[in-house]
């Protein structure tokens, strides 16, 4: 989408936090020195030939559209060094590889990266699995602008891996923040596309208060690339301007002049060198006896009438508790997450100040997505992802786009429990309504979906690291195709 004005806001070299980056906590949270492998085999099957929605989102883009299908995962992480002591180097590293078995079988790498760690700063390269935003990552909707949706975005990235507190402030400011170029995976449409991606949040309050505070605000641009399909008024013969001056206007997204070096299109002139989206996130963490709260927003923008809040009440409203005294029965409920997402404003009905077209961009014909799947909430969906009676749904500009879908309102719910035994018991449940895009022509009323998800993990206590996790999920409404599965995972950490 287009950025209109300066993104005064956002100080280019002050990079983003993820509360709670890693959702794999047996791999990608390592925190014991040597090697540790994990191996995995799964089915999916049921009625109808579409997968389930919880069943494929937020999955780093491992889980295939198509049902019925299998999948197969070998994965291996290493730690080198003593992370308890932060005086000294250590490294990790990390592979995992999934093959898909179904009527379009592909391979995915959701992770291949080494870091190397100093206190809490870290140089990371590779692809890692994460979740960007101050959120709930293991029972949310999803972070609106970094989700885990999509498979991980190949980077060279400089930041910290937590809170960084301030010496200088006694410890009541701590600061978590990155850096980071990347290179998108080609497609059929660009090749060769360019990420940009930086935020910082800030905590305030000691790490021993019973109240916290958190804010930020994150950055994340697209940037350079070739595409066949662009005319004269967005590339130079398919070329997206990639020179040193893009990649200024990228960091700090100013206006292209008539005089700017670098093959800036007349696109670039009337609006940004770019494809510019982020969300300003704030949240407040209450610390009790035997439990926590955590409530959060994610702001969403595009351009400067998001920055300063012209499309409101857009954006992800969630509340987090969680039950952290010792169960006394044979179940426990654990924890309980509710959200609420609405994206219907976006700064008005028509441009140039409204249809923010969320995720939407005229140069990067795919917008915001990589390997097929949409990097931020995957309550926006791709043409192929809707029922087929949606495929060429039109809007901006009455053209089709890639993403078909961005107006929508979602109520979410999500349950955690746990045994005695150690098993525990996940729910999934969400509403949606469903507008399309900005200044559509269809559909002319909203379409309502219904997603939910039951899902079970149990471990084998004579086989250490044997775990068996059986689910079941449901699609039911006018936006998805009709589908209901079950599953089967077998997974065994080494």
């Amino acid at each position: 989408m287009k950025l209109k004005t300066l993104l005064s806001l956002l100080i280019p070299m002050l990079p983003a936090l993820s509360y709670g980056q890693l959702t794999n906590p047996a791999l990608d949270t390592l925190s014991r020195p040597g090697i540790h492998f994990k191996l995995e085999a799964g089915g999916f099957g049921g009625s109808g030939n579409r997968m389930p929605f919880w069943f494929r989102a937020n999955q780093f883009g491992t889980v295939p559209l198509e049902s019925p299908a299998g999948l197969v995962t070998a994965a291996a992480s290493g730690l080198w060094g003593n992370p308890d002591n932060p005086r000294r180097v250590y490294v990790k590293a990390g592979v995992e590889v999934t093959g898909n078995i179904s009527r379009n079988s592909r391979v995915v790498l959701p992770q291949a990266y080494a870091a190397i760690r100093l206190g809490h700063g870290e140089l990371s390269i590779g692809r890692r699995k994460e979740i960007n935003g101050i959120t709930d990552t293991l029972m949310s909707t999803g972070s609106y602008a970094w989700s885990g949706n999509a498979v991980p975005i190949t980077q060279i990235r400089l930041g910290t891996r937590d809170y960084a507190p301030l010496k200088f402030t006694h410890d009541l400011i701590a600061v978590n923040a990155f850096f980071s170029h990347g290179w998108f995976a080609n497609s059929d449409s660009m090749q060769n596309v360019f990420l940009h991606a930086k935020a910082l949040y800030v905590r305030i309050g000691k790490p021993n208060w019973k109240v916290r505070f958190y804010g930020g605000m994150s950055h994340y641009a697209q940037w350079g690339g070739y595409s066949a399909y662009l005319g004269k008024i967005y590339a130079d013969n398919g070329h997206l301007p990639s020179s040193w001056d893009a990649f200024v206007k990228a960091l700090w997204p100013s206006k292209v002049d008539g005089n700017s070096s670098g093959k800036f299109t007349t696109f670039d002139t009337l609006n940004r060198s770019g494809n510019h989206l982020g969300s300003i996130d704030v949240a407040l963490e209450v610390l009790m006896k035997k439990s926590n709260l955590l409530f959060y927003i994610q702001h969403p923008w595009e351009d400067m009438s998001g920055v300063v809040m012209g499309n409101l009440p857009d954006g992800l409203y969630g509340v987090r508790w969680q039950n952290r005294a010792p169960s006394g029965g044979a179940f426990a409920l654990r924890q309980v997450t509710a959200e609420f997402l609405t994206t219907l404003n976006q700064s008005g009905a028509l441009p140039p100040k409204g249809a923010d077209d969320y995720f939407v961009n005229y140069q990067y014909l795919d917008g915001w997505t990589h390997e097929k799947r949409v990097i931020g909430t995957p309550f926006f969906t791709r043409w192929m992802d809707a029922d087929p009676r949606w495929a060429k749904l039109k809007g901006g500009f009455k053209s089709p786009v890639m993403i078909n879908n961005n107006r929508v309102q979602v109520i979410h719910i999500g349950l955690l429990g746990a045994f005695r035994s150690g098993a525990t018991v996940k729910m999934l449940l969400s509403q949606s309504w469903n507008y399309g895009r900005p200044m559509r022509p269809y559909p002319v009323i909203v379409t309502h979906q219904f997603s939910g998800l039951v899902e079970a993990t149990i471990p084998v206590r004579k086989v250490p690291g044997l775990q068996f996790s059986p689910g079941f999920a449901l699609d039911s409404g006018d936006w998805l195709v009709p589908a209901a599965a079950g599953m089967l995972r077998v997974r065994k950490l080494f």
